[in-house]
């Protein structure tokens, strides 16, 4: 019952506090017309095209033509991306941080200005940023060990057909796992104020699987239908507008639905770090009881 509780109370908590989602609309309204401007949405490339005729046939083939400026224009594409990327990191280190405290605040039933809670985003960036990029990488080390066994499989197929179903099961799991550890990260050091702590989660997590796998599901299952909602936006622009101004108007346009999103994550994992507190008192009265000789 923890991650459903946890996942109800996320969206209580998000229109209890307004500021919680603003904040989110700040950064998703920075970083559309950042991502708008350094990632195309086409990218060039030549193609050509071979005939040649067998008897009454004519066959054609087609296939890219790799010159020096489309290496060129990858090679740009890469620069622009990562740009686009760290931007995207620092500046979402600051509003994560912001999101989370501020939900944080609210629960202990203390309230933050906004321009209070951006200034401790600010200050705190460093550690937010430092955390996020080690956890991303114990997540891809969690995925990849779970997918070994989708590789053993391929490779010993068809005798290998159970390893490939047991190798998909696991990264499921696994994944519904990281994604609950990589949650409560950031709401442990905002809370706290101790980078150290923000790797506490791997204790919370493992002490409380079940209900960690089933909150991450749950956290899937939000992030597509705000996905789902979002996605005729950009069909829509892309279809009767031209691909400059598009670009523009549909990233302004989703900004809403990303912040959304951003609110919904972040404060997810508060609701769900603050569940796993609550489940870790219980055990404590329980054993506390249990060495007392009372059972409940």
């Amino acid at each position: 019952m923890g991650a459903v509780d946890a996942f109800v109370k996320t969206f209580s908590l998000i229109l209890a506090n307004k500021k919680l989602y603003l904040l989110a609309l700040i950064l998703a309204l920075i970083l559309a017309p950042i991502g708008a401007y350094l990632i195309p949405n086409e990218i060039p490339f030549e193609q050509n095209q071979t005939s040649m005729q067998k008897g009454n046939v004519i066959v054609e083939e087609y296939g890219s033509l790799i010159n020096e400026d489309d290496m060129d224009v990858f090679l740009q594409l890469m620069k622009s991306l990562a740009v686009y990327l760290i931007i995207s990191m620092v500046l979402s280190s600051i509003f994560e941080y912001s999101v989370v405290k501020g939900a944080l605040a609210h629960l202990a039933g203390e309230e933050r200005t906004l321009r209070e809670l951006i200034l401790d985003g600010m200050r705190h960036f460093p550690g937010v940023f430092l955390i996020n990029v080690v956890y991303s990488l114990i997540v891809l080390t969690f995925i990849g060990v779970a997918f070994i066994p989708v590789v053993v499989g391929v490779l010993t197929l068809p005798t290998g057909g159970v390893l490939i179903f047991i190798g998909i099961v696991l990264l499921v799991l696994i994944g519904a796992l990281v994604t609950s550890l990589s949650a409560i990260a950031i709401p442990l050091y905002a809370d706290k104020s101790i980078i150290g702590a923000a790797f506490e989660a791997f204790g919370l997590v493992f002490r409380n699987v079940l209900s960690s796998v089933g909150f991450g599901f749950l956290v899937w299952v939000g992030v597509v239908g705000i996905v789902m909602i979002s996605a005729p936006v950009a069909f829509v622009t892309e279809l009767f507008l031209p691909s400059g101004v598009a670009s523009y108007v549909s990233a302004l346009l989703q900004a809403p639905f990303d912040a959304l999103l951003y609110a919904f994550i972040w404060v997810a994992g508060v609701a769900f770090y603050r569940e796993l507190q609550r489940m870790e008192e219980l055990k404590r009265v329980d054993e506390e009881l249990a060495e007392l000789g009372i059972e409940i």
